[in-house]
Order: C-alpha cells, then structure tokens, then sequence
C-alpha cells in the first residue's frame, strides 16, 4: 500500500493529474471545433479519425513530460 499512496503523491506533486485533465479537455474542445469544420469544408471523415490519433499521442507525450 505504501508504495501506492507514495506514486499517487509523487504524481500529485509533479502536477500529472492536473496537466491530464487540461489535456483532456482542450483535446475534446478541438475535436469538437474538428467535427463541425471538417463538413464545412468538405474534408474526408478521416481527418477526425487522424486527429484523434494525434491528440492521443500527444497525450502520451504531455504526461511525459508532466512527469520529467
């Protein structure tokens, strides 16, 4: 258990949870922005499914760097 409390406490620390949750929310805000404008402008449905890929690796990246 200890080991547990003491990596949620390293990563509450290091801001992780904080910088997870801001993520979360600018990269559901642009696929919102995405899916009204990918219509608009005649762009295959596929850029939304590319989109998402990148907003995921992203995510990966950001809580990398969160933690270093």
């Amino acid at each position: 258990m200890s080991n547990n409390a003491s990596f949620f406490s390293e990563l509450r620390r290091r801001n992780v949870f904080r910088v997870a949750l801001t993520y979360a929310v600018v990269a559901w805000l642009l696929l919102e922005i995405a899916a009204v404008f990918v219509p608009i402008l005649d762009a295959p449905e596929w850029i939304i499914t590319a989109f998402l890929v990148v907003l995921a690796l992203g995510f990966v990246l950001a809580m990398f760097i969160s933690w270093s």
